[in-house]
C-alpha cells in the first residue's frame, strides 16, 4: 500500500460531516511517514476532522507489524474463553475495557429474543460474548481480513458491509459498535442508516471520540490513535444536536481517573504546548509508537511523579478538588429510535 500524501490536495471548504462552509484549518500533522494530514474545525457542528481514506483499514488488518495486529492478541484471550465456554470469564475479560463493558451492560436489559447487529466487529472479540451467550446476532466489517479471522474464530456469524442479508433480516432490536465513529467516511449518514435498520424503541449503541479529551494547549489530535485511523473528533453536544428529532439520546461521559486528571491539571498549569511527533511508518504503528520531541521525552519520569503526587493528594481528600478531565473515547451514546 503506498503512502497517501493529502498535503497536495486543495483547501477543503465544507465541512465532511456536516457540510458546513464554517471550516477553519488549524495545521497539519504527520503522524506516519508518508501520511501528511491537514486538520480543520468546524465552526457550525464542533467537529474537528481530516480526510478519510477507506484502503488504510484492511492494510492495517493485514499487515502484522501494524496497531491492527494487536486486536488478534485480544481474539485469541477471547477464542480461549470461548473455547472452554467461559462465558463469566469473558464477560471479565472484555469488561476491562469501558466502551465493551458499556455494551455488555445495555444488552443484557434486552430479552434472549433480541436481534443484534454490530457494526465494524473486527476479529469478533466483542461479538464472541454474545455468540456464546446464545443471542441472535450478526458482526459486520469492511475489512476481508478481520472478518476471516473472525469466522475461523467464532463460527458463520459475520458478513461482509453491504451484504443483503443485514437488510433482509431488519428490523433490529439492537445495533452498537465501537471505536467505530470517528473512522467513517460519513458519520451522520452512516448513524441514519443504522436508525432505519431499527424498530421503533429499538436501540443503537455505541462509543465516539470526544473532542474535549485533547488536553494540551494547540493539540491537533489524539496520539493514541492517530489518522488515518480515527479521522473525526466530536464535541459532546453533536449527538442530540443532529439526531434528537429521530431518537431519544442519552449519554455518558467517561472521566478519566484522578492520576491522570491530576496529571492534565499539572501540564495546563504549566502551559504546556502540544507538539507535533515524529513520524513513523504506518506498518510499524503496533511495534513502534509516534513520538513528541518534547512531551514524549522524560515522560515516564513526570508520570511517575505524578502518581506520587496523586497518592498524597487522595490520601489528604484534595483529589475532589482536582477539575475531572474526560477520556479520549469515551462519550458512550444510546439513541432509542422514535
Amino acid at each position: 500500500m503506498a503512502p497517501c500524501d493529502v498535503s497536495t490536495r486543495s483547501i477543503l471548504l465544507r465541512c465532511r460531516i456536516c457540510g458546513s462552509g464554517e471550516t477553519v484549518r488549524r495545521g497539519k500533522v504527520e503522524f506516519y511517514v508518508g501520511y501528511a494530514w491537514p486538520i480543520y474545525d468546524c465552526e457550525h457542528c464542533g467537529c474537528r476532522f481530516t480526510h478519510h481514506d477507506s484502503s488504510t483499514y484492511d492494510f492495517l488488518y493485514s499487515e502484522q507489524r501494524s496497531r491492527y495486529w494487536l486486536y488478534m492478541d485480544h481474539a485469541k484471550s477471547c477464542k480461549t474463553l470461548f473455547d472452554r465456554g467461559d462465558l463469566a470469564g469473558l464477560r471479565a475479560e472484555l469488561s476491562r475495557t469501558s466502551k465493551y463493558q458499556f455494551i455488555i451492560d445495555r444488552i443484557d436489559r434486552e430479552p434472549a429474543s433480541a436481534r443484534i447487529l454490530e457494526i465494524g466487529c473486527s476479529r469478533g472479540h466483542l461479538t464472541s460474548f454474545f455468540i456464546l451467550g446464545g443471542r441472535k446476532i450478526i458482526g459486520v466489517d469492511v475489512s476481508p481480513t478481520a472478518l476471516v479471522a473472525a469466522r475461523e474464530a467464532f463460527g458463520d456469524y459475520f458478513v461482509q458491509a453491504g451484504d443483503p442479508s443485514i437488510a433482509a433480516q431488519t428490523p433490529y432490536d439492537v445495533i452498537f459498535h465501537v471505536g467505530t465513529i470517528g473512522c467513517v467516511a460519513d458519520p451522520v449518514e452512516m448513524t441514519k442508516g443504522l436508525l432505519g435498520l431499527l424498530k421503533p424503541g429499538g436501540r443503537l449503541l455505541f462509543n465516539a471520540p470526544n473532542r474535549d479529551g485533547l488536553t494540551l494547549r494547540d493539540q491537533l489530535w489524539f496520539e493514541s490513535a492517530p489518522p488515518p485511523d480515527v479521522v473525526t473528533l466530536f464535541p459532546p453536544a453533536f449527538w442530540h444536536d443532529r439526531f434528537s428529532d429521530a431518537a431519544q439520546i442519552d449519554q455518558q461521559i467517561e472521566f478519566s481517573s484522578p492520576d491522570q486528571n491530576l496529571f492534565v491539571l499539572l501540564r495546563r498549569l504549566a502551559r504546556r504546548k502540544w507538539q507535533k511527533p515524529l513520524a513513523i511508518p504506518l506498518k510499524d504503528s503496533g511495534r513502534l509508537a509516534p513520538t513528541n520531541p518534547r512531551t514524549g521525552h522524560g515522560l515516564r519520569l513526570r508520570r511517575n511523579f505524578v502518581r506520587a503526587a496523586g497518592r498524597v493528594v487522595s490520601s489528604t481528600g484534595l483529589h475532589r478538588l482536582i477539575p475531572r478531565h474526560p477520556t479520549e473515547y469515551g462519550l458512550f451514546v444510546e439513541m432509542i429510535k422514535k
